[in-house]
């Protein structure tokens, strides 16, 4: 009696799920010799590690043994001769073998890289062949144990049947169109939106259990950047570059201190662009409240983007990290590199850690960036209430004024101290305005203005609730942007108006008196980190190398960028562009950062600035390819 499935599926089948057993012992084994990383972790996240770990496998193992699921659709009778049957065995074996092969290795790579094997090996090949030699001939029972599991699956692997049942041309390609099917949704990871991305493996602030979710394979496809970055070596050493970044931003005097353990609060407001606000500018601009918090601010007017889209703004924000890049390092095959982002930093001195984004869960990665930023707790459309629908827009989500009440509200339960984080949507296109708002802002001369008005209105609400809370005298306000968005001012049309976002640093317990600043230096986003950290006394022994105080009197302030031909670089006199080939490099002076005036790069007063943005492409483009920001000192 025939069976109903055919048998190149019913063998398609079985070799799939013996691959799928085999890929969930390599994560046993991964987490195994890796015990000490995860010791640590409860039972259930371990046990969700593995299951939502099948995803990933199952994408990787089609993935790589396309060619095989292909090649065993041909007609089955072709599978009786013995060489078609001996060549197929032995393809599927040397596939599987490199592919297991490098489950098995990173078992104990990642103790040397602190992350799983991507694609950005190939900037280190001589490296990785130095210590894979090393690795080979130090754990030779780990080569001994992945030969014989090779062995193992193939002498169990199901075979093709030497006198196989005829099939019925209709029958047979009805099969074939459903098997090519169940293969593309595998592929991608199932039915969702887009397709599977490493970015999942993180489902909770540990960042271990993304490496064991994760299997190599995967994470090698997936991670090859649409950008790349450079393996741009401006000194001899990494030393020279290292020592001349803390002479740049090492703090010249111990931490303030003048609000320990006090709550954090960090908004970042959607393209709310510098030039947008009056405070920043000598015209009465969108922003009243936002100008009239400034006055009674630390409001640092000729501040800077690192980034000009929202997915490389957040980093740059939270954690310190420049975009210097293609490709959002959330995005790129550095995602899984250790990030000492602040909610990280201050979870483990007690904080609670919460982060708002009230657009739809996966959007830009922000919900699983989050947990790796060291976020506790992410709210996004799928956990916001629902009960209120005047509380969403019609496009993008949850509108800023309900969501900066919920921020209230937030705060107001979470166990004290508390790091915040609340990234703002409604200004942005298509600008929705709540219809019982219709009118009440300026509609201005381009369509974000009124946006931003409502955004700011949504701001003025916030802080008249928060002014009642018993909390609200004891917590660090910092209000930036992501980025910019349209310009229509001359002091913002040129070479680096279009990266200017307003910072604001909003402390109310303590008299601004009490904290000499210059609000006339250059800052930009990734020195929020350190200046959060200033005020609150804490040291960071292994911090960032790129970002510095506001509050440090006795360093110059400097801003840093990245554009397709160069990297810029920004202090109070020059700008410099350090053109990536085949573009030159360029100097600049300039008034107030706009009066930008062309000088020859090779007059002396620009050296300095030269080797400074060197010094900061050579640190972080080393720094991301090895994952050894943080681990500077080794070569001091």
């Amino acid at each position: 009696m025939r069976t109903m499935a055919p048998s190149f599926f019913k063998v398609s089948v079985k070799r799939f799920l013996t691959l799928m057993l085999v890929y969930s012992l390599t994560r046993v084994l991964f987490m195994v010799w890796n015990w000490p990383m995860f010791a640590a972790d409860s039972a259930g996240d371990l046990f969700y590690a593995f299951i939502l770990g099948l995803r990933f496998d199952t994408s990787a193992l089609l993935f790589t043994n396309a060619l095989s699921f292909l090649v065993w659709m041909f007609p089955t009778r072709w599978f009786a001769k013995k060489w078609v049957r001996t060549v197929d065995l032995a393809f599927f074996g040397v596939i599987n073998l490199i592919c297991i092969g490098s489950n098995f290795a990173d078992a104990e790579f990642i103790q040397f890289t602190g992350k799983r094997s991507s694609y950005d090996l190939l900037f280190i090949r001589g490296d990785v062949e130095r210590q894979s030699l090393n690795l080979l001939f130090s754990y030779w029972y780990l080569a001994m144990a992945l030969a014989l599991t090779i062995a193992v699956m193939l002498w169990v692997l199901p075979r093709f049947p030497k006198n196989p049942q005829p099939e019925s041309w209709l029958s047979g390609g009805l099969w074939r169109f459903a098997a090519v099917g169940l293969i593309f949704t595998g592929m991608r990871g199932g039915y969702g939106y887009k397709p599977i991305n490493p970015m999942q493996a993180y489902f909770n602030t540990h960042q271990e259990l993304g490496f064991l979710t994760l299997n190599t394979p995967i994470n090698v496809i997936k991670t090859t950047p649409n950008g790349k970055i450079e393996r741009a070596r401006y000194f001899n050493t990494d030393r020279e570059a290292i020592l001349r970044l803390k002479k740049m931003t090492d703090l010249s005097r111990p931490p303030l201190a003048v609000s320990p353990n006090w709550n954090v609060v960090v908004i970042i407001l959607e393209s709310f662009a510098s030039e947008f606000t009056g405070a920043a500018n000598n015209y009465p601009g969108y922003t009243p409240f936002f100008d009239s918090l400034a006055k009674k601010s630390f409001f640092f007017k000729y501040n800077f983007a690192n980034a000009r889209r929202s997915i490389e703004g957040l980093p740059a924000v939270l954690c310190g990290i420049p975009a210097i890049m293609e490709e959002p390092i959330i995005t790129s095959d550095f995602s899984s590199n250790r990030l000492d982002c602040m909610p990280k930093i201050l979870a483990k001195k007690g904080y609670s850690t919460f982060f708002l984004h009230g657009a739809h869960n996966g959007s830009m990665h922000f919900d699983s960036f989050s947990r790796i930023a060291g976020f506790e707790h992410f709210v996004g459309l799928d956990e916001y209430p629902k009960g209120n629908p005047e509380d969403f827009d019609q496009y993008w989500g949850v509108l800023d004024e309900p969501m900066l009440q919920y921020a209230v509200k937030t705060i107001d339960e979470a166990p004290k101290p508390v790091f915040l984080g609340l990234f703002t949507l409604s200004s942005h296109q298509p600008y929705f305005i709540p219809p019982k708002y219709k009118d009440k802002f300026p509609k201005g001369t381009l369509e974000i203005h009124e946006s931003i008005g409502y955004t700011d209105y949504s701001l003025e609400q916030f802080f008249k609730v928060a002014e009642t809370k018993p909390w609200f005298k004891n917590t660090i306000f910092v209000l930036t942007a992501d980025h910019i968005q349209k310009q229509e001012h001359k002091e913002y049309m040129d070479l680096i108006g279009g990266f200017r976002v307003p910072l604001l640093i909003y402390v109310p317990g303590i008299d601004p008196g009490k904290v000499k600043v210059d609000l006339g230096r250059i800052t930009q986003q990734i020195d929020v980190p350190p200046s959060v950290m200033d005020l609150l006394g804490v040291e960071i022994p292994d911090r960032l190398l790129v970002g510095q105080s506001v509050f440090d009197l006795a360093k110059e302030g400097h801003a840093y960028n990245y554009i397709s031909r160069s990297y810029w670089y920004l202090d109070s006199k020059n700008m410099i562009e350090l053109g990536r080939p085949p573009f030159p490099n360029m100097a600049y002076v300039h008034k107030n950062t706009w009066n930008i005036q062309e000088r020859p790069s090779t007059e002396a007063e620009f050296q300095e600035g030269f080797l400074n943005i060197k010094a900061v492409v050579h640190y972080m483009n080393e720094g991301l390819i090895q994952n050894s920001l943080y681990r500077w000192k080794e070569s001091l």
